[in-house]
């Protein structure tokens, strides 16, 4: 038998509540109608608050008005909260919440945004209509209750009017009910606007998510390129120490050159893993709401190390820096390193080892990154191609930077990848 138990905090509270009202009522006619009588109970405590509001702006004279006035709009960003729960439920608006205060760090940090913030005052504005859309629910329930009771007690029944007063009472209930829908409808057209975030609010969201996506964006260029590169070395290393150890002809075996590759493996195996966590440890943070820890990006002077494990690998590659690093902006730096790391990586993919060069060169006010490689070498272990996203990447982050990218073959047979990038920060 399965063990219940009962909500102890709030959402949990307004979560068994949006089921107990989703299942036994709903959006539609009934969830309209339910909604309507909830106007006058709803309309009564409003009034309740706009007095308790009036009523703590006069004690602010006597010096305790100030907390009362603080606590009566707390109060009021409830209410409009348990508001926008019953428009989803009952009407089937879904309303942002908007700003959140409680979520503000600091107790004086949270005064200042229930007191400056736009969704506070709109929340009073709600309270106000809602106030207005009791008195009309209320006034339509009482002129259709006096006109029924009217037709009953002032007129005697008999057998020949006894059918037409039925009709008339039944088109007094249905019209009472046909006005009540309408000031429900009349609710839900303002009620995203009173109890929904703001424009300026919408804006902020609207770029948090643009910024989000962009990071998540980047993240997966990042994985995509180390892991890339990482797995593309680690097969060339790989092979090497496989045919050191098993050499053909009357080669001698070479375990010294099979021990560095193997290191080389674990090094690049321990720099994917790293990053693939990292990565992990990024999106975590964002969906718990939390500001991920900044890492250390890589820079130029991480060139040399990247390429030492491909020539203990066995790819010929030789490394032309002619800039100081500390007059490069950092996101040029690593731009610059992802494009030697994806240029390496797609030699070893199509052209197997043949001599490679790279190339970071300051011309002017620019940086320009070159891989270029000779006509492609017989390797019959190496990757097979991909699809083109590394190339693409770049591409998309080169022009975020104010740069361009070419790449094509060489009138050698061979392949040559260039980046240029501005050196006074991204357009």
């Amino acid at each position: 038998m399965p063990s219940t138990t009962f909500p102890r905090s709030g959402p949990e509270i307004g979560a068994a509540l949006h089921a107990v009202f989703a299942t036994a009522v709903g959006p539609g006619w009934p969830g309209r109608l339910l909604y309507g009588l909830a106007s006058v109970p709803a309309g009564a405590l409003g009034l309740a608050l706009y007095v308790a509001l009036l009523g703590s702006v006069v004690a602010v004279i006597y010096g305790v008005g100030l907390l009362l006035v603080l606590l009566v709009l707390a109060t009021i960003r409830g209410f409009a909260g348990v508001e926008r729960g019953l428009a989803r439920i009952l009407l089937g608006v879904e309303i942002p919440a908007g700003e959140q205060v409680r979520r503000q760090s600091g107790l004086v940090l949270k005064v200042r945004r229930l007191v400056a913030s736009a969704g506070t005052w709109r929340a009073v504005g709600w309270v106000g209509a809602r106030v207005l859309l009791g008195v009309a629910t209320l006034a339509v329930l009482f002129f259709a209750t006096i006109i029924c009771v009217a037709l009953r007690v002032t007129i005697t029944w008999n057998v020949v009017n006894a059918l037409p007063l039925l009709g008339l009472m039944a088109l007094t209930v249905l019209g009472g009910l046909l006005l009540l829908d309408a000031i429900v409808r009349v609710a839900t057209s303002v009620a995203p606007r009173l109890l929904g975030p703001g424009a300026e609010q919408q804006i902020a969201a609207l770029q948090h998510s643009s910024r989000r996506l962009a990071d998540r964006n980047r993240l997966a260029r990042d994985l995509h390129d180390t892991i890339g590169h990482a797995l593309t070395a680690s097969l060339l290393q790989a092979t090497a120490a496989r045919r050191t150890l098993t050499p053909a002809d009357d080669r001698p075996v070479q375990p010294d050159f099979a021990r560095q590759a193997l290191q080389h493996i674990e090094t690049n195996t321990r720099t994917a893993l790293a990053e693939l966590d990292r990565v992990l440890t990024v999106l975590r943070a964002e969906e718990d709401g939390r500001d991920p820890a900044p890492f250390a990006a890589p820079s130029l002077g991480d060139l040399d190390e990247l390429l030492e494990g491909l020539r203990d690998g066995g790819l010929p590659v030789a490394l032309t820096a002619d800039v100081d690093a500390d007059g490069v902006p950092a996101d040029v730096q690593e731009l610059a390193y992802r494009v030697v790391q994806e240029g390496t990586t797609n030699v070893l993919r199509h052209a197997g080892t043949p001599l490679t060069v790279a190339q970071v060169l300051r011309a002017g006010g620019t940086l320009v990154v070159r891989v270029h490689n000779e006509p492609p070498t017989l390797l019959d272990s190496r990757p097979g191609p991909g699809g083109g996203r590394g190339l693409a990447g770049l591409r998309e982050r080169a022009a975020a930077l104010g740069g361009t990218l070419h790449a094509g073959p060489t009138p050698s047979g061979g392949f040559e990848l260039t980046v240029t990038l501005p050196l006074d920060g991204a357009a």
